[in-house]
């Protein structure tokens, strides 16, 4: 039979959207082209918010056995550190954590909820019509057959051969500089283990993981010209190294070195008809702060349930729609922020090394620290709200409810709804009570996205919950009885 959604890419996007459809009982085929899960892992970090999402499916657990919590990230000026126990998370720490990984724990997921992962499989042509997708699939043999399904998401990366094919423009520029990055051992490691140092000739970040390699970041002004394809010897990371750290770390062993060179694109849509992108086939940026990774799975778990509702037949008008009307704007304010921090931490004239040495300075004060960790960490992210400044839109925090904790309400991919009765839209909400208050001046009745975005909130249960209700969860299932889906 064929899929109702192909999901075209392995990466962490693809994989979260076809785990998100397959625990939803949603048919969904991922088509990989890499025979084998490379080991060149360019994210290499995991923030709070994309932890939350991953707690809210019962998934945290396999990313936080890989991976290595970092709770003070250098500033920079070698005595500077981050404090992410200010955030109100479960997880107050940025997890260090290689991104083949966290793929590992993804395709685990996916594939232990029935989705069906082929590597080795190429998308050569694709067309659509009114009901559904036909894709060409070529081969490892090299041998094409016609594949069909009702949905298709392409999540393949910055070449994306599915955005060309439905002829999505990707616009933005490439830098200049190349930037040395890889993962090996160190003989010397610096104190503590992760660790900046920002000098007039570059800038060195050091990352601890948990097998005892490092992830080696190095922006040296006098080696930033060379072209990015240009073979990096262990030697040449070493001398970079010891010239702006004041030390020698001894790396030895490499699991892989690289230069290469960013560039920030952004696509126009991110729907034409039932073709889809997410991830980095939908935007791409430095991978300054860990962002690519971070919005990627933030993608998926935005577009996942909304799929599913359009497959299962109870989408309200317009629900698919707002995929695009809410993570463009994030994605293109993600753009804005990491280009400006490529800039931060690569000009080398004096007023720019003057700025970098006030804002490390400024970032030491707890409510400057606290409002810039929130934004890295992704806990103010929120969509549209409703226009009166109300806690629609925003993030919900855990909190303990009857019987457990909120975030685990959400391991079926349901809505949830706070402080009120589900009625005849229980098969699609979870009603819970908390025991503690959400969050101040926040109202009791809350109706909170399969995302962990308030949908709606108010003072009772009445017309406008019920409003709320129709408005995104359908009409009641009793409408629906006899429909066939």
């Amino acid at each position: 039979m064929s899929p109702r959604v192909i999901v075209v890419g392995a990466g962490p996007t693809g994989l979260a959207l076809a785990a998100e459809l397959a625990e939803a009982g949603i048919d969904c085929h991922v088509l990989e082209k890499r025979g084998t899960r490379a080991e060149l892992s360019r994210a290499f970090t995991m923030e709070p918010r994309t932890m939350e999402l991953l707690d809210m499916r019962g998934r945290v657990e396999g990313v936080l056995e890989h991976g290595r919590p970092c709770p003070n990230p250098p500033v920079g000026d070698e005595t500077g550190y981050l404090d992410y126990g200010l955030l109100d998370t479960r997880f107050p720490y940025s997890l260090i954590i290689p991104q083949h990984r966290t793929e590992g724990v993804l395709q685990d997921a996916a594939v232990r909820a029935g989705a069906v992962l082929r590597t080795g499989v190429e998308v050569v042509g694709l067309r659509q019509d009114d009901t559904g997708v036909e894709v060409d699939v070529r081969g490892a043999d090299g041998t094409t057959a016609v594949e069909r399904a009702d949905y298709l998401v392409g999540c393949d990366g910055v070449n994306s051969t599915v955005r060309a094919a439905i002829g999505v423009d990707f616009d933005g520029w490439n830098y200049d500089d190349s930037v040395i990055m890889g993962d090996c051992r160190l003989g010397n490691p610096p104190s503590p283990p992760a660790f900046a140092r920002i000098t007039k000739r570059g800038m060195v970040a050091v990352f601890p993981f948990r097998d005892d390699t490092f992830r080696v970041i190095v922006f040296d002004h006098e080696k930033m010209k060379l072209p990015a394809d240009l073979p990096l010897p262990l030697e040449d990371l070493r001398e970079s190294c010891t010239a702006i750290l004041g030390m020698d770390v001894e790396p030895h062993d490499p699991v892989w070195l690289s230069r290469f060179r960013s560039s920030q694109r952004h696509a126009k849509s991110y729907r034409v008809g039932r073709v889809l992108l997410a991830g980095d086939a939908a935007h791409t940026h430095i991978p300054s702060g860990g962002q690519g990774l971070q919005t990627g799975i933030q993608d998926a778990f935005n577009l996942g349930w909304k799929l599913r509702a359009e497959i299962e037949g109870w989408a309200p008008p317009g629900l698919l729609d707002s995929y695009e009307a809410e993570r463009y704007p994030i994605a293109a304010e993600t753009l804005r922020k990491t280009d400006l921090s490529f800039r931060f931490e690569t000009s080398n004239g004096a007023g720019a090394r003057l700025i970098r040495w006030a804002v490390m300075k400024l970032v030491r004060v707890k409510a400057l620290q606290r409002m810039n960790l929130e934004h890295l960490a992704g806990l103010t992210l929120r969509y549209p709200g409703d226009g009166r400044g109300s806690w629609v839109g925003r993030r919900v925090p855990d909190r303990p409810v009857t019987g457990g904790r909120l975030f685990e309400s959400f391991r079926d991919g349901r809505f949830v709804l706070i402080g009120a009765e589900a009625g005849p839209w229980a098969d699609r909400v979870n009603a819970v009570r908390l025991t503690e208050p959400l969050a101040r001046r926040c109202p009791p009745v809350v109706l909170v996205r399969p995302d962990g975005h308030v949908a709606w909130a108010g003072g009772a249960a009445g017309p406008e919950l019920d409003a709320a209700l129709r408005r995104w969860c359908g009409e009641p299932a009793r409408r629906y009885a006899s429909r066939e889906v």
